[in-house]
């Protein structure tokens, strides 16, 4: 149940854009990718870009409080600095990902892979400008912070342990957020939870 709600609002937070793909998206995925030397075929400005990304803010989101985790995404995805994001920068905070993951290929562990590839997979099924709507309950075009975190509870534990704590995330708000695809999403998480503990 714990691993269920853990990737469920890592899909979300992922398919929502924060630079949590690059926090809660994986925390492990960041670690491994520190620790793994980068693949030597070519990769583009906006993969490098998103490379040093992850392997600066690593050990932020691994041990500090949620909140630097955050603000380091944060700061990576509002790439014009007003404070805000656009959905155009949360497209290509989607898309430097995406292309971030077919780079490293076999350099990521395969389930870390699994639990932002299904991020991805989420975000394509919902759509990232449906998405992105539902966050920005201003309708102002620019999503803040406190729209983005209304249904997550930051506090000074890591991101990863904030997102498996049931009390610290509303489970019922991001079902909202998911739509008709919210109980595909939870037989996915259910059926891949399943395997990993027959193994």
């Amino acid at each position: 149940m714990r691993n269920r709600r853990r990737t469920l609002a890592r899909a979300v937070l992922v398919a929502a854009g924060v630079a949590l793909a690059f926090t809660a998206g994986a925390p492990r995925v960041q670690a491994a990718e520190a620790a793994v030397p980068a693949k030597p075929a070519a990769a583009s400005p906006a993969v490098r870009a998103f490379d040093r990304f992850m392997a600066r803010s690593s050990p932020v989101c691994l041990n500090q409080p949620s909140r630097r985790c955050v603000d380091a995404g944060w700061r990576f995805a509002d790439t014009d600095r007003d404070g805000k994001l656009s959905l155009a920068e949360v497209k290509a905070v989607r898309a430097a990902l995406q292309a971030w993951l077919a780079w490293k290929g076999d350099a990521i562990p395969r389930r870390e892979r699994t639990s932002v590839t299904l991020g991805l997979i989420v975000l394509d099924v919902i759509g990232v400008d449906k998405l992105f709507a539902s966050l920005n309950v201003s309708g102002t075009g620019k999503l803040t912070r406190s729209e983005l975190l209304a249904d997550v509870k930051l506090d000074d534990r890591p991101l990863g342990k904030v997102l498996q704590d049931p009390k610290a995330v509303d489970r019922r708000a991001l079902a909202a957020r998911l739509g008709h695809i919210a109980p595909v999403v939870d037989g996915m998480i259910e059926n891949k939870d399943s395997a990993s503990g027959a193994k």
